[in-house]
């Protein structure tokens, strides 16, 4: 949906009125406010009328955004779409991880192999998208009647279809796990839980651990807000921009095909970190990604400098950037795990912390999408990359902080 909604903007830049990368930004970007208040709400809501109800809402509405958005070119209406289509990562996630973090209470490793499967169905579902969503482009991405219905782009249509293969899935194949709550629905009034529920979102957000913890996972999000969110237009829009060679290069199934190869390395990356995390402190994998990060910015930039595609360097650099991204791919099951551990003290709301994993997403790829628009309008690919370097340097200041502090409470003798 993010993908095909990238290339409709540039078609409507293209056919029926200029839509500039910052304001592509906003418009994308609009997701990830109903994703960072459904997370609050909803995710509050799943600890007090179980899980299932709000993992199925997800597909809901997001088959109701891309209707929407198939009979549209009305930029308002896009951006309803939007945060229709947030609502729906907003109400699912939390209490995916909610459900998670309750059968995985007491098993450290587990959890860890769960919480980096769970990232894997994340990336493997973009791979697949990219791959989807780059041929129903090319297919169905053009004006189309059907059954007298006029559809701008069919292609979203038939993007629904795959929001009620997952809603049937949830309905028939999913069941509520009997949780051991510390308090019965009849002990609070729903504002009163709700009130409590923000009340812990507040205690856990401003504990050592998560704040200090906080820039590091808001400036990674961002970063893959603003490539995930913009690449696309970047590489396969019309703009061109002197000197980098995949600005306005790259046919849609081909970006598609290429991001699905890339998903895959990634996923690669976080089953193999997966089965080694519960070993290691989580600050120092996070780490280790975040020197991959910067090795990889470093190779995107000579890609995006060279003269030909065909330069024996080039596939040199390919592998590189391969092998850069099995590094980086650490870093979101290290934080996940983190988090997940941070709720061993909030055991009845879970759902609730849970949901600040898709608070830093939103935020974090808000921020990313917005501002990465300036910056694709000033130097494209190259202005992506400025921006990912200071927000890389940014999480490896929090890490790093985050890191000592951690020592001296290990080394800080028992009274």
């Amino acid at each position: 949906m993010g993908q095909m909604t990238q290339f409709y903007l540039d078609y409507i830049s293209r056919h029926y009125y200029h839509i500039s990368f910052a304001t592509r930004g906003y418009v994308i970007g609009a997701f990830f406010i109903t994703e960072l208040i459904g997370a609050l709400v909803l995710g509050a809501m799943s600890d007090r009328y179980g899980r299932k109800l709000f993992i199925i809402l997800g597909p809901v509405f997001g088959a109701i955004a891309v209707q929407l958005t198939a009979m549209t070119s009305v930029l308002w209406l896009l951006v309803l779409a939007r945060l229709i289509e947030g609502a729906s990562t907003g109400s699912s996630v939390p209490a995916t991880l909610g459900y998670i973090s309750d059968v995985t209470v007491g098993r450290p490793n587990l959890r860890a192999r769960v919480m980096g499967l769970f990232e894997i169905t994340l990336v493997g579902g973009l791979a697949m998208g990219a791959v989807v969503g780059g041929y129903l482009w090319k297919f169905f991405g053009r004006p189309q009647t059907f059954a007298g219905v006029q559809l701008l782009s069919p292609a979203f249509s038939i993007n629904g279809l795959i929001y009620l293969a997952s809603l049937a899935i949830f309905l028939w194949g999913l069941s509520d796990v009997k949780r051991k709550v510390l308090r019965s629905a009849s002990e609070l009034s729903y504002t009163a839980s709700a009130r409590q529920g923000l009340k812990h979102y507040y205690d856990v957000f401003r504990s050592p651990s998560v704040l200090m913890f906080s820039p590091a996972w808001l400036s990674i999000f961002s970063i893959i807000g603003l490539w995930i969110n913009h690449s696309v237009g970047l590489l396969t829009g019309k703009d061109h921009f002197q000197s980098q060679v995949l600005t306005g290069s790259v046919a849609p199934e081909k970006f598609g095909n290429g991001f699905a190869a890339l998903a895959v390395f990634f996923a690669l990356g976080v089953l193999a970190w997966s089965f080694v995390l519960g070993r290691y402190r989580k600050t120092n994998v996070m780490l280790i990604s975040t020197l991959g990060l910067f090795a990889l910015l470093l190779t995107v930039f000579g890609l995006n400098h060279f003269g030909s595609f065909s330069s024996p360097l080039y596939y040199s650099l390919l592998v590189a950037l391969l092998i850069e991204l099995l590094v980086l791919s650490g870093f979101t099951p290290a934080a996940l795990t983190y988090l997940a551990d941070v709720t061993e003290n909030y055991a009845a709301d879970r759902g609730s912390i849970m949901g600040l994993y898709s608070v830093f997403l939103g935020v974090g790829q808000l921020i990313g999408t917005s501002i990465g628009g300036y910056f694709a309008d000033w130097k494209g690919v190259d202005g992506l990359l400025v921006l990912s370097a200071i927000l890389g340097l940014i999480t490896a200041i929090s890490l790093l902080v985050l890191r000592r502090r951690e020592g001296l409470m290990i080394s800080q003798p028992i009274s």
